[in-house]
C-alpha cells in the first residue's frame, strides 16, 4: 500500500476530474504525432532510449537520465519508421527500421531492416538488410558482448527459420547446429538464451490445410510436444519461461472443440506435464509482462477495461505491477523495461482518457518519476470514456465493442459507426481512440464493433467470418446500429458509417446493402472492386505467396460471386452523400480502387465528396490527417445536425 499511497500523491495533478468542455480543442491536437511512441531504460539505469513521431518519420534518440539531456539521435529518411528498438548492451542500441507509408499498413509481410548504433550516435551500421531473407530477433545474449541471437528466414531455405548468432558491429552470421525438426516457422529461446520451444509449419494444399506442430527441447533433445487436440489444427504460440526455464509457456485453443478462446498453458519440463494457466471466458490473451530475469509475471486479455491475470503473483515484479496498476486503477499499465540489477523499472500508463504516459519508478527508493507523455496538449478533464458494450447479432452470436459518447449526453445521439480494417485478425480494443474523443468533443456518439472475422474471440469467431465479406459481417454491423438505436442512444435519423481499409468496404457497402440504417458514408484507402482484389490490383499484399490460398478461404471465388459483393457493381443502390477519400500513394490498397469507384458513380449520376491527398494506406502526415478529419466533421455536421424532433415537425 505504500507504493499506492507515493504514486497517487506524486501524480495527484493527473487525477482525473470531469468537467465540461470549456473550448474547442484543435483538430491537430487529437491527431498530431506522438511526442514519444516507446522508451526502454539501458542496462544500467543510467539512459533512455525512445522512439518519436516526425514529419513522415519514426526516429529514435538516447537521453542521459541524470540531466535529462539527449545524448543523440537516429533518423533514416522518409516514411522510414524505427519500429522497435532494444539496449543490446550499456552502448550499442539495435533500431527495427520499416519503410511504412500510411497509419493504417499493417507489420505482416513488410521487410524491416536492422541496424545498430552507439548511444552517442557513432558507429551506425546496417547488420542485417532485408532482402532475400527475413529475421526476428530472439534472445539479446546479454553475457555476450557482441553477438545476439536471431532466427533467419531465407526464400529458398527448405527448412523455414533457422537460428543464427548474429554480430552487432560487423553483421556477420554464425548458424547454430542445434535446430528443430522439420519447416520451422518460429522458434523462441529460454532465458539463458538456448533454443528450447519451435513450432513447424506443414503446408497443405488449402488454407485450412495447414498445421502446426510445438517441438520443445527436452534434456538436449528436440521432441514434438503432443498436445491432445481437440480441434484439427489448434493454434500455438509460445509466448515464454520462467526464470530457472523449468516451465515453458505458449498460447493455445486445442482442448476446445468449439467456441474456443486462445489460453495460457504451462509445460513444465521435470513432470514433463501440461497445464492450464489462464483463459478469459470469452476473450483472448493479447500481451504479457515480464521481470527483469524473464518471469511471465501477468497476462492482459482483449476484453473490457485494462483486464489481465496473475501468473506468478508472489515475485517482487508481480508485487511491483499490481502496486503500479493499483495506483493508476482503471488503466493500463505496462513494464517496457528493468535495468539489469531489477532496481529500475520504466513503465507505460494509457487509458481511454489518456492518450499515455511513461514514468521511472526506483524499487530502492520506492519513487516513481515522470518522463515523459505521448500527447501532451491533450488533457484527461478534456477527453472522455470508452465503454464495453456487447449485444446479440440476429443469429444469437455475441458481439463484443465499445461506445464513446459525448460529455454528459447519452440518448437519441448523432451516431457514427466506425468499422475496423483487417478484416481477419485486427480488433477494437478499449483505451485512448483519437478518432472517438474528436468526435465526441463535437457532439458524435461512436460505436466501434467486433463483428465476426474480428481478432481477440477465439479462432472460431474469427472462423465465422470466412466467405462474409458483405454478408454476415455486415450484419453484425446493421445489428450493432440497431441495438444502439433500440437502447435510445442513437437517433435512427441521424446515423453516419465510416471506416478505413476494410472498413471503407464496409461503409461504402453499408449504404448499398443496408440504406436505411444510414445517412451518409465515408469510404477511407478502402476496397470497393471485389473481382480486381482477387485478381490482383497491384498492392504489396497481393504479391504474397499464399494470396490466392487465402483469398479462396476467406473472401470467395469466381466472377459472379465477387460482384455480388463489390461495391463498384452496385453503386445504382446508393441513395446517400458519400465521401470517397484515399491516399495516392497508397500501396495496401492502391488508389485503382477509389479511382474504379468514382468512374461507376459518375457513371450512375451519383453524387460525392472526394478527397484525395499525396498519402499512403492512412494519412501519415499532420497536415493532411487535420484536412481530413476536418473534412469529414464538415460533412458529418452536414448531413447529421438535423435535430430529430425538428425533422418529425417537417413531415
Amino acid at each position: 500500500m505504500y507504493l499506492v499511497r507515493l504514486i497517487f500523491l506524486a501524480l495527484l495533478s493527473l487525477v482525473f476530474v470531469p468537467t465540461s468542455h470549456s473550448a474547442t480543442i484543435p483538430t491537430s491536437h487529437f491527431f498530431e504525432h506522438a511526442k514519444v511512441r516507446n522508451m526502454k531504460l539501458s542496462p544500467d539505469g543510467k539512459q533512455v532510449a525512445f522512439s518519436y513521431e516526425e514529419g513522415s518519420e519514426v526516429r529514435l534518440a538516447v537521453m542521459q537520465l541524470a540531466n535529462m539531456q539527449v545524448r543523440s539521435s537516429f533518423t533514416f529518411g522518409d516514411n522510414k519508421h524505427v519500429l522497435n528498438f532494444h539496449w543490446a548492451n550499456n552502448e550499442r542500441i539495435l533500431m527495427e527500421v520499416a519503410e511504412i507509408t500510411g497509419n493504417l499498413v499493417t507489420m505482416q509481410g513488410t521487410a524491416v531492416d536492422l541496424y545498430a548504433a552507439n548511444a552517442d550516435g557513432s558507429r551506425r551500421n546496417l547488420i542485417f538488410k532485408t532482402e532475400l531473407s527475413t529475421y526476428n530477433i530472439l534472445h539479446l545474449l546479454p553475457d555476450q558482448a557482441d553477438r545476439i541471437l536471431i532466427g533467419k528466414y531465407h526464400w529458398a531455405e527448405k527448412s523455414g527459420m533457422r537460428a543464427f548468432t548474429l554480430d552487432i558491429n560487423r553483421g556477420t552470421e554464425r548458424f547454430l547446429d542445434d535446430q528443430p525438426p522439420g519447416v520451422v516457422a518460429s522458434l523462441m529461446a529460454d532465458n539463458s538464451g538456448v533454443l528450447r520451444m519451435g513450432v513447424e509449419f506443414i503446408e497443405g494444399r488449402e488454407f485450412d490445410d495447414n498445421k502446426t506442430v510445438l517441438h520443445i527441447k527436452q534434456q538436449g533433445q528436440w521432441q514434438r510436444l503432443e498436445l491432445p487436440a481437440k480441434r484439427p489444427n489448434p493454434i500455438v504460440q509460445p509466448l515464454g519461461f520462467n526464470a530457472d526455464n523449468t516451465i515453458a509457456y505458449f498460447i493455445s485453443n486445442f482442448d476446445m472443440a468449439e467456441s474456443d478462446r486462445h489460453g495460457l498453458f504451462a509445460y513444465h519440463f521435470n513432470e514433463r506435464q501440461l497445464e492450464l494457466v489462464a483463459r478469459h471466458d470469452y476473450a483472448d490473451i493479447n500481451g504479457r509482462s515480464l521481470a527483469h530475469d524473464g518471469e511471465l509475471l501477468a497476462v492482459d486479455y482483449v476484453a473490457g477495461i485494462a483486464e489481465h491475470e496473475f501468473i506468478t503473483a508472489s515475485h517482487p515484479g508481480a508485487l511491483l505491477l499490481a502496486g503500479l496498476k493499483n495506483a493508476f486503477a482503471g488503466q493500463k499499465v505496462t513494464i517496457t523495461s528493468f535495468d539489469r540489477k531489477g532496481q529500475l523499472a520504466l513503465f507505460h500508463v494509457s487509458a481511454d482518457r489518456n492518450p499515455g504516459e511513461f514514468y521511472l519508478y526506483d524499487l530502492q527508493k520506492k519513487q516513481a518519476r515522470y518522463l515523459a507523455s505521448v500527447k501532451p496538449n491533450l488533457k484527461a478533464e478534456q477527453l472522455v470514456a470508452m465503454q464495453p458494450v456487447s449485444l446479440a447479432a440476429r443469429d444469437g452470436l455475441t458481439l463484443h465493442g465499445y461506445l464513446t459518447l459525448p460529455q454528459g449526453k447519452d440518448k437519441k445521439l448523432p451516431l457514427i459507426l466506425n468499422v475496423h480494417g483487417g478484416p481477419y485478425g485486427p480488433y477494437d480494443s478499449w483505451g485512448f481512440n483519437a478518432e472517438a474523443q474528436f468526435f465526441a468533443h463535437h457532439g458524435y456518439a461512436t460505436l466501434q464493433v467486433n463483428f465476426r472475422g474480428s481478432g481477440g474471440y477465439g479462432d472460431d469467431f474469427q472462423r465465422a467470418g470466412r466467405l462474409q465479406w458483405g454478408r454476415a459481417m455486415q450484419d453484425d454491423l446493421a445489428d450493432a446500429v440497431r441495438w444502439a438505436v433500440a437502447q435510445g442512444i442513437a437517433d435512427p435519423r441521424r446515423i453516419c458509417i465510416y471506416g478505413g481499409s476494410y472498413g471503407g468496404y464496409a461503409a461504402v457497402w453499408g449504404v448499398i446493402k443496408d440504406p436505411e440504417l444510414y445517412r451518409c458514408a465515408v469510404g477511407y484507402v478502402g476496397v470497393y472492386d471485389m473481382p480486381l482484389f482477387f485478381k490482383g490490383d497491384g498492392s504489396d499484399a497481393s504479391r504474397s505467396r499464399n494470396i490466392g490460398q487465402y483469398l479462396r478461404s476467406h473472401v470467395g471465388e469466381g466472377q459472379e460471386y465477387l460482384q455480388s459483393i463489390s461495391p463498384v457493381h452496385h453503386v445504382d443502390k446508393i441513395q446517400v452523400p458519400l465521401l470517397i477519400v484515399h491516399g495516392s500513394k497508397d500501396v495496401r490498397v492502391p488508389i485503382v480502387h477509389a479511382n474504379n469507384l468514382r468512374r461507376a458513380l459518375d457513371q450512375a449520376g451519383k453524387p460525392y465528396q472526394w478527397l484525395v491527398k499525396e498519402d499512403g494506406h492512412g494519412f501519415y502526415q499532420l497536415a493532411n490527417r487535420v484536412e481530413l478529419y476536418d473534412t469529414m466533421l464538415a460533412f458529418f455536421n452536414q448531413h447529421l445536425s438535423v435535430p430529430a424532433a425538428a425533422e418529425q415537425a417537417a413531415e
